[in-house]
């Protein structure tokens, strides 16, 4: 699958953020109680905030990937157009002594 440059830029912001988000929430939760506050939640919840940890990682792993092609498919077609136009500009030269 393949995203533009703008939305794996957004994918990537957003899944750093939500990334941040759960691991502020779990600093402050270790804070506040830590060992108490794990035990009285339940395994879904647990469960859930795992998916959604996993989800981040991906996430971030996934839309970096894209991006890093996206930006290195725009530095080759810079250099690529910057080989052309000075293929064109010897071309033009004229030769001495003609």
């Amino acid at each position: 699958m393949q995203v533009s440059k703008r939305m794996a830029l957004h994918g990537l912001n957003i899944s750093m953020a939500v990334f941040t988000a759960f691991s502020a929430y779990g600093l402050l939760l270790y804070y506040e109680g830590g060992a108490d506050a794990a035990k009285s939640t339940d395994l879904l919840t647990t469960l859930s905030y795992i998916a959604g940890i996993v989800a981040c990682i991906a996430g971030i792993g996934f839309f970096g990937v894209q991006l890093d092609r996206r930006k290195s498919e725009e530095r080759r077609e810079e250099e690529a157009r910057k080989a052309a136009e000075a293929a064109r500009k010897v071309r033009r030269k004229p030769i001495k002594g003609e």
